[in-house]
């Protein structure tokens, strides 16, 4: 059987298409409405819907809004350093926060990570970022995915650290005027151990203590980081199957206290960073050494800029028109005709050279 043989000339021209038709297929890229882009869209507003209520919860609680920290007047900024301040914080992260665009990205990785409404996620959340908690919970309302929420009321600098207007307090608030239904699984002092110790400026947990029983809700009262990431984590489970486990700040259970916890990126993960096996690794770990995707809010700033967020803006994008609710799309047809053309340029000659060759036998 003779051996079929290609004309390196013919080879050399099937390349040269192959490249051009991959070069107008990138080259003709476009930006296109997200295939989510209502859903999206549908939570951004949810969040401001949500964000409105908080602003009129704290316009009755007397608290004003100082338009230099918030000149976008969201009424989700907190103050430099109160009773309940339990780290440091960066202003501009906080800000950037409280964008709703935050609500159409969680859309964005539901999708990705096949995540359907009636489906469970573990929400962790520190009183640090108030928005971001305000924009899980609106992508959850739109898709119909269920959170079970565990947040803490400890939070660091311009957070959620108004004793009144603390993380649990406004969830409570958008509870009960019908915005939300999410009522928390449990909740935590936060701060460090989670038993809230380590004000930066007072012994916070008399104040922390008493915020969390006025709010009736189940408190967990570990012995250390390790046993609050046991409870958090029997009351997760308890609850069904979990199919992700979205963190959002800091807090030592969820984010861990090892050296490890640094190496955690933001946004999707499905991978540990590296292989820990430590009763301090936090629940980000747990999930991920379990095969559960990890979605994680912590670097707001380096998050928004990755995913197509505006930092700090004044003021905030109309709804709808950050780059976070497009996508990249090609036409394919180049691709596909290239490709075509590219087999005919081999295959067409080396036929016709093989039929030759048998007509002179």
């Amino acid at each position: 059987m003779a051996k079929r043989t290609f004309n390196p000339i013919w080879m050399a021209a099937a390349s040269a298409v192959v490249a051009i038709s991959l070069w107008l297929t990138f080259s003709t890229s476009f930006m296109a409405k997200h295939e989510s882009y209502d859903d999206m869209l549908a939570a951004a507003r949810k969040m401001s819907e949500a964000t409105a209520e908080i602003k009129r919860m704290r316009a009755e609680l007397g608290i004003p809004i100082d338009p230099a920290d918030d000149p976008n007047a969201t009424g989700l900024i907190g103050q430099e350093l109160t009773d309940i301040t339990t780290t440091v914080g960066n202003l501009q992260s906080k800000r950037t926060s409280t964008n709703p665009d935050f609500a159409a990205l969680m859309v964005d990785y539901f999708d990705r990570l096949g995540i359907k409404g009636g489906d469970l996620v573990a929400v962790g959340a520190s009183g640090s970022f108030p928005g971001i908690i305000l924009s899980v919970l609106s992508a959850c309302y739109v898709t119909g995915v269920e959170p079970v929420l565990i947040p803490s009321i400890g939070a660091s600098e311009y957070g959620a650290n108004i004793p009144g207007l603390t993380s649990v307090e406004m969830i409570d608030r958008l509870n009960g005027a019908g915005i939300f239904d999410y009522i928390p699984v449990a909740i935590s002092l936060g701060g460090a151990g989670d038993v809230g110790e380590g004000g930066i400026i007072a012994d916070s947990k008399p104040v922390l203590q008493r915020i969390a029983e006025e709010s009736g809700h189940r408190i967990i009262v570990p012995e250390d980081t390790s046993d609050s990431i046991r409870q958090r984590k029997a009351a997760f489970e308890a609850a069904g199957d979990i199919k992700a486990f979205i963190n959002i700040g800091g807090a030592e259970p969820n984010f861990g206290s090892t050296s490890a916890s640094l190496e955690v990126s933001n946004g999707i993960m499905t991978k540990p960073p590296r292989k820990v096996d430590s009763p301090d690794m936090g629940l980000i770990y747990e999930y991920l050494n379990e095969g559960v995707p990890v979605i994680h809010f912590l670097d707001i700033k380096g998050l928004a800029t990755k995913s197509g967020i505006p930092v700090d803006p004044v003021p905030l994008p109309a709804l709808g028109t950050s780059m976070v609710y497009f996508q990249k799309k090609y036409e394919k047809a180049y691709a596909a005709a290239g490709l075509a053309l590219a087999v005919l340029l081999i295959a067409v000659p080396s036929v016709m050279g093989k039929g030759k060759g048998i007509g002179k036998r």
